[in-house]
């Protein structure tokens, strides 16, 4: 492993400068779960590193109106534990806790995950699902960019090579609004999705299902939000008919994403699966079906 270089920068700004001068031979440490593992194994021969670590404005989360920010170095432990995130987004603080091992959990970073862009990616999925804003820095100034717009394939994305995500912007819902995450994995523990899902629901006064937000992982190159499944729910009575024929559409989806691979009759299945237990859970939680 040759590393020229090894910064840690105090501030954002300084961070930014940093990157700028050797955007495409610098790798930022984000946590580093990843990182380290892939320069251990020779897959990544940056020349600089720069880590994120210790930037105090990057941790941590804050209400702000009608929205929530998040540091982009605040870890999955932090997520979960997070009394604000418990209380308004608690679809993110499931995710969060489904990440790996404790030991994963409590270095891990949201903002990392989100730029690994691993398809699976469980906290991505929550970002999907709840509209996230990512807020990208360089030396050129800030840019306020949709996280569904940032993911461009596997460990992919569209932050450009001088850019650092320092933040993660989140609308708080409605009272109305209910949400919850689904992982189908080999296993109960330590497991990678085979299928995550996030549903986001709020609910009409006159029993309707309102806007829906569902985004779905580990069924393509990125996560992605399952538009058509969004689209029929909306303006819908909850109904066992209804989410019958919102499960039939997830299956299509997956179908005409996988195409031919192997796995895409089980996916299918349990995509739909996955979309029922997401369903039954907000019916339990708001009490309306």
């Amino acid at each position: 492993m040759r590393v020229m270089d090894y910064y840690q920068p105090a501030i954002v700004a300084e961070a930014a400068g940093y990157l700028s001068q050797a955007p495409h031979t610098t790798k930022i440490l984000a946590g580093g779960t990843d990182l380290i593992i892939q320069l251990r194994e020779g897959a990544i021969k940056p020349d600089y590193i720069l880590d994120l670590g210790y930037i105090p404005e990057l941790r941590g989360i804050t209400e702000d109106d009608d929205r929530l920010v998040i540091g982009s170095m605040t870890t999955f432990t932090q997520i979960e534990q997070n009394p604000l995130i418990r209380k308004y987004l608690p679809v993110l603080a499931q995710a969060a806790s489904s990440v790996g091992s404790p030991q994963i959990r409590n270095t891990g970073t949201l903002g990392g995950n989100l730029v690994n862009a691993a398809p699976a990616a469980d906290t991505v999925i929550a970002l999907l699902a709840l509209d996230a804003q990512a807020v990208l820095t360089s030396s050129r100034g800030d840019r306020e960019v949709a996280v569904v717009d940032l993911l461009a394939g596997i460990n992919k994305t569209h932050v450009a090579s001088d850019e650092i995500v320092s933040y993660m912007v989140l609308p708080i819902p409605t009272p109305s609004t209910y949400s919850t995450f689904v992982k189908l994995g080999r296993r109960k523990a330590l497991a990678i999705a085979r299928l995550n899902l996030g549903l986001v629901v709020s609910l009409e006064d006159n029993g309707e299902i309102g806007k829906v937000v569902l985004a779905l992982g580990a069924v393509g190159t990125t996560a992605y939000r399952v538009r058509q499944v969004e689209e029929f729910l909306t303006g819908k009575q909850p109904q066992p008919e209804v989410f019958a024929a919102a499960g039939e559409i997830i299956s299509q989806v997956v179908a005409e994403k996988l195409g031919a691979r192997p796995t895409a009759n089980y996916k299918r299945a349990i995509a739909k699966a996955a979309l029922n237990r997401a369903l039954a859970q907000i019916g339990t939680e708001s009490g309306r079906w």
